[in-house]
């Protein structure tokens, strides 16, 4: 990847990621789409001469699912393209007969998301292994998990109660594509506007309708072991961060705030011969708190990862990037650094 200065309107950004282990971020642009190493500073830009709504990296490797939108979309927005970058090819296509609101990638599987259904391909023969119906879903709601070992998908989906007419929209779908299990688990009494899942596939989170409770499960014991209390007020998450090493979860809303908890004896380290095994500690209820911290950025829309000596890195959808730095007490922060990933001269 080679250092860029990008100061065509065109290049602006139409959705941010970050890929499976917070390490490259993706960017859908209406030109093309953008990758973003952040230390070192490495910046790689693909002019498609097309808009791409959505740009989502399998990891490091050179594939990226690409969905087509912005002003001119390159793709048809009813199909999902994988792209190879250092080929600059398309390596298969999938096609479907409602607009693509979301997509996962992994390193053998790819989860798409429609309005009302969820596919599941095997990449490596381009099969299709699963299709789910859901909720009306039109913020393409789905947690993947992001362990290259085992994957693990939920989504919402809609049960009908016993008593008639009534539906609780309070449910979720899990799928563990290791074990081949799959189940469904009530997470809140009302519909989810939200969800995420750590990196090891151990805990789902998921936000209520009105943005301000966000609940975390143990999957594999289908149990509720932590309720984050936003606040009173009304409003829209749009992202969740588990902490990799499990000390913290954030979320980002259009208050332009990342409220932060604390995940205290949630989880319990192993170590072994082959590193550091994670597992859910067995608990008798769950704990019910205030957040621990809330950062403030004044963007509506952006994302973050935890990076080490509890050190946040922020992106924002203007392209900027802040980081700063939380102390045992809380309590709120701004954000300490802020810089431009366009600083930096063409080489």
């Amino acid at each position: 990847m080679e250092s860029i200065n990008v100061s065509n309107e065109d290049s602006t950004a139409n959705r941010i990621s970050f890929n499976q282990d917070f390490s490259l971020i993706s960017i859908g642009t209406n030109c093309g789409y953008k990758i973003i190493q952040i230390s070192p500073l490495l910046i790689h830009e693909k002019n498609l001469l097309g808009s791409i709504s959505h740009c989502e990296l399998s990891y490091r490797s050179n594939l990226l699912a690409l969905i087509g939108g912005g002003k001119i979309p390159k793709f048809n927005p009813k199909k999902v393209v994988i792209y190879n970058d250092l080929e600059d090819s398309v390596e298969n296509e999938f096609k479907f007969s409602t607009p693509v609101l979301n997509v996962k990638f992994k390193k053998t599987h790819i989860f798409i998301v429609c309005e009302k259904k969820i596919y599941v391909f095997n990449i490596t023969i381009s099969q299709n292994v699963d299709t789910f119906d859901t909720l009306i879903n039109k913020r393409g709601i789905i947690a993947v998990n992001g362990c290259e070992e085992t994957t693990v998908m939920a989504f919402p989906i809609e049960i009908e109660e016993d008593e008639p007419n009534k539906q609780n929209k309070g449910y979720v779908g899990v799928k563990n594509y290791k074990s081949k299990k799959y189940f469904t688990l009530q997470v809140h009494e009302e519909p989810i506007s939200f969800m995420e899942m750590d990196y090891n596939g151990l805990l789902l989170a998921t936000v209520n309708n009105k943005g301000n409770i966000i609940r975390i499960h143990n999957i594999s014991e289908k149990t509720l072991v932590f309720e984050c209390n936003r606040g009173i007020g009304k409003a829209v998450v749009n992202y969740i961060c588990f902490d990799p090493e499990y000390n913290f979860i954030g979320i980002t809303s259009n208050k332009g705030t990342i409220h932060l908890w604390k995940l205290d004896d949630i989880i319990e380290k192993e170590i072994d011969n082959e590193g550091i095994n994670y597992k859910v500690k067995k608990n008798k209820g769950y704990k019910i708190e205030k957040s621990f911290a809330l950062i403030k950025i004044n963007k509506p829309n952006c994302i973050f990862c935890f990076r080490p000596g509890k050190t946040l890195l922020i992106i924002s959808e203007d392209e900027k990037y802040y980081v700063t730095k939380l102390d045992q007490k809380g309590g709120n922060y701004n954000a300490i650094e802020q810089k431009n990933f366009y600083s930096t001269t063409k080489k």
